[in-house]
């Protein structure tokens, strides 16, 4: 007996939709029947109610409908929604693009409803029964639709196909499990978001899915268009081996052509026949021209059984397929100028497909127009090489050709040809110098190719109208054409999950970040100029700790969880392997490691890199499911909120200048440098600069004062301060490439005997993103100062005397205990170590430091039985929220070499990526008694209530400007020489006792020499005339701070 769902008594103030309201319950009650037939009859009878409105309407109306009905009445209200809505989608009178939306929007309601407590107690049977069915229906309706974008589309039908497979399953109703696999095959086969290889792979997983219940003899249709599927899935794939794919493309082919017949399914079998002719065209197995000619009888039956007017996609593909397997011909037979004709005719005849009526008025034929259109169809590469002497006097036919066939081709209809034509038109007219006509053509190329659909193309003509009108001084077509590239080139690395190749990519086409900066000054626009210098760098640094982010107060994947433990077991390796090789000489505190000790560490090193990699694949912002967005202006001066005396100076280097943007709180400026571009002051720095500090330490030490003097002359320091820096009181600093290298605070200001540092408090943020990640780390859990943790990591080989004589000094500053102390090579090891760091809010490190220039990722942490590297502090294994601060009391925690893409990966920003809010860190190999001093007197103004770059600044000065008679009068200093003098003498007597080559011997020789460096050192500054023994930049200008105040 057929259910009813009994009148409605309903209010509604307008009659109008009273009658939308009548039209859907009658709807209802029909569909309740399931007849195809009658549905179909009260749709046909109602067309003037599927309309837009209609589909604004339904799903108030339904939700205002089941609201009202008891809950048995309202289970069939939803359960007849899929039912009509199955049959309205693919309705084709009325408004196709109505109907569909209308049935979209209906079946969403059924699931929004479903989702809710409404009928919580029939969770089970609506899953099965109308949840997966419904969502089943959205995923085919998003299929076919025609309205909104048809990438968001796709989305929707993967979302709801793989939604609707979690109530399907094979065993239950194989059918519908089966048929949802092939909507998925379709939807991964098209898509346009996500990664092109992963999608092909999905896409070939799907259709297989599907064939399980597909078969040939049930289901032959079915099946023979899963095999299409799977042939073009293979063609256009990029795992796996090329050759066996494109044999694979063919057999599902011929597969496919078993069932699509000429005779039984002419579409398809034009379809398929297509696809195999362009398997045969590029096939690499056997010979090429026998493949060639293959392909060409392919594409020749397609067109002698179509008629273009009943199936004009087809009837066009073939042409344009067969002329471009015809100039391929023509490549293996150069000297045939035959093949070439009839390449060009094939492409005529598809143009004069597009506009049959106008063509022959527009159109005649001599030989010079034959020859121009023999241009359009070459390749980019084909057309640089094309243009030599002998077909200049073409160029003009060419563009008339160009213009005459934008006449013909229509861009509603055929878009892609239609902008294809437009390129051509521009190459064209860029060879003749005109420029404005070229801009233009490339401009209307642009409307089609979008950053988001068509990104490798978008890249290509993006970057190639930028830089014609950069030339030419077109600053907003230069504009509009890098804008387009830089959101293509990010939309493209956003789509690679190698986190190698991601920086590969950007490294590439750096260019274009240079370019659209200083097109953007010389238009006047500093904010937009400012906003990509931000977009360009530190990519990776901010990927990493989005991760970071993201992975915090969550659990691990076993996956994730695996992949750590092969990194870490990889490193212990490592440390074994170096307390294997350690060397009878101790190494030097000055001196950086650059390269890896032995090939067994180098080859556990290049593991190490491969399981990285694997890792950050795991990774969700590297797969692309999180994207990172870039920071406005406004975004950035949001950091500066409450502090108007702050100004965040952003340097950036292009090929010719380099721009200082000065962001305050309520306006930015830019000033540049003109003539300090890459070559002239990056690379002067790393000439004059990190080279000799690698390569001659001492001879680097004597040049500071010069090269830091000259730096600043060249960074306009003086005109700076007095155009931009006006009540300036606090300096964010963000350097570009190897300025991260250098220590602005003592960079001479103009004044007498006045740094840089003397007149301004300095932070330093690898990028302004990274400063917002820790502002927003701030806002996690606020933490009293006083009631602060603190951990001491001291001496951990114990090799440094003033790191203990530090150490202790901290101790007793706040009061550490002693469980929060590592003292030396009993206590300071990776496992205790890792252990504080999760249980204080303030570390302090004091101990060896090792900055891998070679391979940031193994910079290292020296412990007494191992080393903690930056590849670990990075990893998720490392998350660290409860840090306020770390202080790297160490040698070169911030020296790296920034790749092309400015990222700076030191053991510094390895804290910050694992949640430490602020670090204060070391640009150089430090000297052991400096840094104790400089530390204490750090923490000294830290207790007296200063914030971090405050505390730095007074510590720094008060270093440099510490007298000799103060110093040597300490009473501090005083035992920490009388200490070292005892162990010094008492190391040279206990040596001697043993005899060379003993391991007693190496331990008390090492002893030995540490002490008497610091005895020395103590004894030269007794000695020394100068009134200021730590005066000099080498002793006090290496420490930074980054991240919050």
């Amino acid at each position: 007996m057929k259910k009813e769902l009994g009148n409605v008594n309903y209010k509604l103030d307008e009659q109008q939709d009273k009658n939308y309201l009548e039209f859907l319950v009658n709807l209802l009650n029909v569909s309740l029947s399931n007849d195809q037939k009658n549905i179909e009859l009260l749709l046909a009878g109602n067309l003037d109610k599927l309309n837009n409105y209609f589909a604004q309407l339904v799903s108030k109306l339904i939700t205002d409908l089941v609201s009202k009905a008891e809950p048995s009445q309202a289970l069939l209200t939803l359960a007849s929604v899929p039912i009509f809505s199955e049959i309205l989608y693919a309705f084709a009178n009325g408004s196709l693009t109505n109907n569909q939306d209308i049935a979209i929007n209906a079946c969403e309601c059924v699931i929004k409803i479903l989702k809710s407590d409404f009928f919580s107690t029939e969770t089970e049977f609506i899953l099965k029964n109308l949840t997966a069915p419904t969502q089943a229906i959205l995923a085919n309706a998003y299929l076919d639709r025609i309205n909104g974008e048809r990438a968001e589309n796709l989305e929707k039908v993967i979302y709801y196909a793989e939604n609707a497979l979690k109530g399907y399953k094979y065993e239950n109703v194989p059918q519908a499990w089966a048929s949802t696999h092939f909507t998925l095959s379709i939807a991964y086969g098209q898509r346009i978001h996500g990664s092109k290889s992963e999608n092909i792979e999905k896409s070939i997983i799907s259709s297989k899915n599907a064939l399980l219940v597909y078969s040939y003899e049930v289901f032959p249709t079915d099946w023979a268009k899963l095999q299409n599927n799977l042939a073009l899935a293979y063609y256009q794939r990029i795992e796996g081996d090329k050759t066996e794919n494109l044999e694979l493309a063919i057999n599902y082919c011929k597969n496919a052509l078993l069932v699509h017949t000429r005779d039984n399914y002419l579409q398809g079998w034009a379809k398929t026949t297509i696809n195999i002719a362009n398997a045969y065209r590029d096939r690499k197995q056997g010979e090429v021209v026998d493949n060639i000619e293959q392909a060409i009888a392919y594409y020749q039956e397609v067109l002698d059984y179509i008629n273009p007017k009943i199936f004009p996609e087809e009837w066009a593909k073939a042409q344009v397929n067969l002329g471009t397997t015809y100039r391929q011909k023509n490549k293996l037979n150069k000297s045939d100028g035959e093949v070439l004709e009839q390449a060009i005719d094939y492409h005529i005849k598809a143009i004069r497909f597009f506009n049959p009526e106008t063509f022959d008025e527009i159109f005649e034929i001599p030989q010079p127009l034959i020859e121009a259109v023999s241009n359009a169809i070459l390749t980019d590469e084909e057309w640089e090489t094309c243009i030599d002497d002998t077909q200049v006097e073409n160029l003009l036919i060419a563009i008339k050709c160009y213009e005459q066939a934008l006449q013909v081709s229509s861009h509603e209809i055929f878009p892609e040809q239609w902008a294809g034509i437009y390129i051509s038109l521009g190459r064209a007219y860029k060879e003749r110098q005109q420029i404005l006509e070229a801009v233009k053509s490339f401009q209307s190329a642009l409307e089609f190719y979008k950053p988001i659909t068509f990104t490798q193309e978008s890249l290509k003509i993006g970057r190639i109208l930028g830089n014609l009108a950069f030339c030419h001084g077109l600053w907003l077509e230069a504009i509009q054409g890098y804008t387009s590239a830089i959101n293509a080139l990010e939309q493209l690395r956003i789509s690679v999950i190698c986190e190698s190749h991601r920086q590969k990519i950007v490294e590439i086409f750096l260019g274009l970040y240079q370019n659209m900066v200083q097109a953007c000054i010389n238009a006047g626009q500093i904010e937009k100029a400012f906003e990509y210098s931000e977009r360009s760098r530190s990519k990776r640094l901010v990927d990493l700790m989005a991760s970071y982010n993201l992975f915090q107060g969550e659990e691990i994947h076993p996956k994730v969880q695996e992949l750590l433990q092969q990194y870490e077991e990889l490193q212990q390796q490592i440390d074994r392997e170096r307390q294997r090789h350690k060397s009878e000489k101790n190494r030097s505190e000055t001196r950086a490691v650059w390269e890896a000790y032995n090939e067994a560490i180098a080859s556990l090193e290049a593991q190490k890199q491969q399981v990285w990699e694997n890792l950050r694949r795991e990774d969700p912002v590297l797969a692309g499911e999180i994207q990172v967005n870039s920071l406005s202006l406004s975004e950035i001066q949001k950091l500066l909120i409450n502090q108007p005396n702050t100004a965040i100076l952003s340097f950036y280097t292009t090929n010719s200048d380099t721009h200082i943007f000065v962001a305050q709180q309520s306006k930015i400026t830019v000033h540049t440098c003109t003539g300090q571009g890459l070559d002239t002051l990056q690379g002067w720095i790393n000439q004059n600069w990190l080279l000799p500090y690698m390569q001659d330490f001492k001879k680097w030490e004597t040049q500071i004062n010069n090269i830091l003097r000259e730096l600043a002359e060249r960074l306009q320091i003086p005109e700076l301060i007095s155009q931009h820096l006006e009540a300036i009181e606090e300096l964010i600093l963000v350097p570009h490439l190897l300025l991260h290298q250098m220590p602005f605070t003592a960079l001479p200001t103009g004044e007498y005997q006045e740094y840089l540092g003397d007149k301004y408090l300095i932070r330093y943020t690898p990028s302004c993103q990274i400063l917002e990640f820790c502002q927003q780390r701030d806002t996690v859990g606020t933490f009293n100062e006083v009631s602060l943790q603190y951990g001491i990591v001291e001496d951990a080989e114990d090799n440094l005397p003033c790191a203990r004589f530090e150490g202790e000094k901290l101790a007793q500053m706040y009061n550490i205990p002693t469980e929060n102390r590592l003292i030396g090579s009993s206590q300071a090891t990776c496992k205790n170590y890792r252990h504080l760091a999760q249980q204080v809010q303030v570390l302090h490190s004091s101990h060896h430091a090792v900055s891998r220039l070679d391979n940031p990722l193994e910079s290292q942490l020296k412990l007494a039985d191992g080393n903690i590297t930056l590849g670990q502090l990075m990893t998720p294994s490392w998350r660290l929220p409860q840090l306020v601060e770390v202080f790297l009391s160490c040698c070169e925690t911030n020296l790296g070499t920034p790749s092309l893409t400015d990222d700076i990966l030191t053991l510094s920003t390895g804290f910050l990526c694992a949640g430490a809010r602020s670090v204060v860190s070391t640009l150089w190999s430090v000297n052991d008694l400096a840094t104790a001093l400089f530390s204490i007197f750090y923490y000294q103004e830290r207790q007296e209530g200063k914030n971090r770059p405050k505390a730095l600044k007074q510590a720094q000065i008060k270093l440099r400007e510490l007298r000799k008679e103060e110093f040597l009068r300490c009473e501090d200093i005083k035992k920490l020489y009388n200490h070292a003098k005892t162990e010094f003498e008492e190391a040279q007597n206990k040596r001697s006792q043993y005899e060379r080559g003993s391991a007693e011997r190496l331990k008390w020789t090492q002893k030995y020499i540490n002490y008497q460096k610091l005895k020395n050192q103590i004894e030269v500054i007794e000695n020394s005339k100068k009134q200021f023994p730590f005066s000099h930049p080498r002793y006090w200008a290496a420490f930074i701070c980054q991240g919050l105040r």
